[in-house]
């Protein structure tokens, strides 16, 4: 499995607080078969945490490697930020200050639980303009979603692709979060899903679970579409098609 969600990288953002923390977070993740994690800090985040430059992160990053191969862990760790989405985005991007997943196009973003879906929209469009790929993160947990799941089909006409996380499934974030995700798996509204993994002992990075659960309530090739074909498609740079989103897609053409 691949990853493309996790707060492992030490001491950036309310994920791992020390090297142990991510280097346990990274066993598990081993363990329970993920072999590729994107470490998406916080980033943008207007106070929330510490903010930090893109030359910090990097070294972070480089020394995280670096513990991987003195500890002989086989985890392959790859650069991103979870971008929480404001005004000033579209020239942060420009400017080259947020990083996206794993030096493609896709970028991982985030918002306020409590955005209007009108408001969501136009911030999503004001980055697309710049020919980068918004990736919605955790979908589920934003109340406009809750109330409106289907609204999910107009942002992905307009190219959004779309992460819900392990946790929402099994109701780590509540009833509506559940039932939401429930919704777009069933409709096939999602991309992939992430641990949004914080911490070694809660909000963890193991997978397995999530896998099994894809496997027995859906199939094999929907859970591995969504577990790794899907987040390897971003993190090596490769353009989306229709077809990701079967159900969905087949519907629009339909009612053409």
């Amino acid at each position: 499995m691949i990853d493309i969600h996790a707060h492992i990288l030490p001491g950036l953002d309310d994920g791992a607080r020390h090297m142990d923390d991510s280097l346990a977070m990274a066993q598990l993740a081993i363990e329970s078969g993920v072999h590729t994690i994107v470490a998406t800090s916080h980033a943008n985040t207007g106070g929330y945490f510490r903010q930090y430059k893109v030359e910090e992160y990097r070294e972070c990053l480089h020394n995280f490697r670096y513990a991987l191969k003195q500890e002989e862990i086989p985890l392959t760790v790859l650069s991103g930020m979870e971008i929480f989405m404001t005004d000033e985005v579209p020239e942060l991007i420009e400017e080259q200050k947020l990083i996206p997943l794993n030096h493609s196009r896709y970028y991982l973003v985030e918002f306020a639980f409590g955005i209007e879906i009108e408001e969501m929209q136009w911030l999503l469009e004001q980055v697309m303009q710049l020919g980068v790929v918004p990736v919605i993160a955790h979908p589920e947990r934003y109340h406009c979603i809750q109330r409106a799941p289907e609204a999910m089909k107009q942002l992905i006409r307009k190219g959004c692709m779309t992460q819900i996380n392990r946790g929402s499934v099994f109701g780590r974030f509540g009833r509506r979060a559940q039932e939401c995700a429930d919704y777009l798996l069933d409709n096939q509204l999602v991309a992939c899903i992430a641990s949004d993994a914080h911490k070694p002992y809660e909000r963890t990075t193991f997978m397995a679970d999530i896998k099994e659960y894809m496997e027995d309530q859906y199939s094999v090739r929907y859970s591995k579409e969504l577990l790794y074909d899907n987040c390897l498609r971003m993190i090596e740079d490769k353009k989306f098609y229709p077809w990701i989103f079967p159900k969905f897609m087949s519907e629009e053409i339909e009612n053409r």
